[in-house]
């Protein structure tokens, strides 16, 4: 699909940006097992790290929703989940790698709440935080994308 007038790769870009920032953000903290997410005392770069990974999903929610929007993908306010899947249907993102990441959005919501840390949270972080290669290809596609379009 042809990119309209509605797709602001500046904006694209500038959210792909962030997303990297947030990324070496949390890869900047050192999180040698899932118990980190378990102690008292490292409840400052835990947050830290939750809200640069709920940041970093925000983006990847933002850059699907963007694009699904401006090409009439999805219809208007469906689910986060459904703009990513929808730039797999679109060609964008390759099927298998939407599918994967199709949950970070309620992910997020989890983490904003602050539901974590339990034991089965703390390890879906120290999981998640082993899988950031998931948000830099993300951009790598969106990248590709934007690139092969323009």
């Amino acid at each position: 699909m042809k990119p309209g007038k509605l797709i602001r790769k500046e904006r694209i870009l500038e959210y792909l940006d962030n997303l990297m920032r947030q990324i070496q953000d949390i890869q900047s903290i050192s999180v040698p097992d899932k118990e980190f997410f378990l102690e008292k005392d490292k409840i400052v770069p835990i947050k830290a790290i939750k809200y640069s990974l709920a940041c970093a999903i925000q983006e990847v929610s933002r850059v699907s929703a963007h694009i699904a929007s401006a090409l009439s993908l999805w219809k208007v306010r469906e689910s986060e989940s459904e703009a990513i899947l929808a730039l797999s249907d679109a060609g964008i993102l390759p099927r298998e790698f939407a599918e994967k990441i199709k949950g970070m959005p309620a992910f997020r919501n989890r983490i904003i709440h602050d539901y974590l840390p339990d034991e089965f949270d703390a390890l879906r972080l120290f999981e998640t935080l082993q899988n950031l290669d998931d948000f830099k290809e993300f951009s790598k596609h969106i990248l590709a994308w934007l690139e092969e379009k323009n």
